[in-house]
């Protein structure tokens, strides 16, 4: 293949640089649809369009028409960049330092955006036509629940074979998720005045001890054996009170469950076994206050391909020749805008360059050595695919 790798990797840095020198929180990607919209022109797509939710696609036509089309996502949102003097380098400056780029969306997920769109590049900048299709999608509002996604697969009107997710898997192929439920646990309590606390039903304490009790029950819930065990996270506390002097009517925590196996009547169930016999209730945290879950015995999940899957096959194989080592199967911790693919069966695979524990967190960065690697294997994915 004609091409010049180190103009090619030089080009898409600079990209990423800009991407993250133009800000782009949920419900604020508009400009960043408009610096995406002018690459892809810039860099020959065939088409170039964004769509009336903000998300901004372009596509490359195969040479078989008949073939689905391979779709590289990501998105345009990026998390807060919190306090800037805590960053060694301005979060919006695109830095490079020490073979890495630095700033807000470098990890997640601008510079695996760059490097998507950039491969697309690679091809026109050959004179090669991919076997299908292959079109980018970057989607808003990822980081608030992937309203953009769920736009894009409701009103998807052409055949997918295959979405690779740009999500961060280091070069590894990530294989899915866990699933998320999120509940309120709510003990109902006495309220009285803190002087005369012998006199309050206080459900502080039925809180307490559900959370020391939690820590160590959680190894009782079952695991996946490929995406892991399930896990809880108490998150939110709250009362009912703001007053000093006042014991609380209720107190409730937000309990964040990921997991792969488990149910919704699963997981309540060992709630409830947990909370004992003080007066409280169950309810879905995504939804109106005090609604309750719908009854379920399905497993919770994100998304799910598996190993022996012939697609997954085909990309490990094809990465491994591309970059000359073996390219191991992954899952991820975190949740991704896959999950909302799932009912329309599309299948699925991770593979990005940025390393998961960058994500979200003060000096994110990506190695531009790993930049160049995911450059060489989404390129032979493109051809080859």
């Amino acid at each position: 293949m004609n091409l010049d790798w180190e103009v090619l990797l030089a080009d898409c840095v600079d990209f990423a640089r800009r991407l993250i020198q133009t800000p782009s929180m949920p419900f604020e990607e508009a400009a960043i649809a408009e610096v995406v919209a002018a690459e892809c022109h810039k860099l020959g797509f065939d088409e170039v369009w964004i769509d009336a939710i903000g998300n901004v696609n372009g596509r490359i036509h195969g040479t078989d028409p008949s073939l689905g089309a391979l779709v590289l996502n990501t998105h345009l949102d990026h998390v807060d960049p919190g306090e800037p003097s805590l960053w060694s380098a301005p979060p919006y400056s695109g830095e490079v330092r020490h073979g890495r780029l630095i700033g807000r969306g470098a990890c997640d997920i601008k510079g695996p955006l760059a490097v998507q769109v950039y491969s697309m590049a690679a091809l026109r900048r050959a004179g090669i036509r991919p076997h299908r299709d292959v079109v980018f999608t970057g989607v808003v509002q990822e980081e608030i629940g992937g309203a953009g996604a769920e736009f894009w697969v409701q009103n998807l009107d052409y055949p997918v074979d295959l979405v690779i997710l740009g999500e961060p898997s280091d070069n590894q192929i990530a294989l899915g998720h866990r699933g998320i439920i999120q509940m309120w646990l709510t003990f109902h309590g006495r309220s009285v005045h803190a002087s005369v606390p012998e006199q309050a039903q206080n459900p502080n304490y039925a809180l307490a001890a559900f959370l020391q009790k939690l820590e160590t029950a959680q190894s009782q819930l079952k695991s996946h054996p490929i995406l892991g065990p399930t896990t809880v996270a108490p998150t939110i506390i709250e009362v009912d009170t703001k007053s000093t002097n006042v014991t609380p009517a209720w107190a409730r925590v937000l309990l964040d469950f990921r997991t792969a196996v488990e149910s919704s009547n699963s997981l309540q169930t060992f709630v409830h076994q947990l909370a004992g016999a003080w007066p409280h209730d169950i309810s879905d945290a995504w939804c109106a206050p005090n609604t309750p879950f719908a009854d379920s015995d399905a497993p919770i999940f994100g998304f799910y391909t598996a190993p022996d899957d012939a697609k997954a096959v085909r990309v490990q194989e094809i990465l491994g020749t591309a970059v000359g080592h073996e390219v191991p199967f992954t899952r991820y911790q975190f949740a991704t805008d896959g999950r909302h693919f799932v009912p329309y069966h599309l299948t699925m695979i991770g593979y990005a360059a940025s390393e998961e524990n960058q994500a979200h967190v003060v000096d994110e960065s990506i190695s531009l050595a790993k930049m160049a690697e995911s450059l060489r294997g989404h390129v032979a994915l493109l051809r080859e695919f």
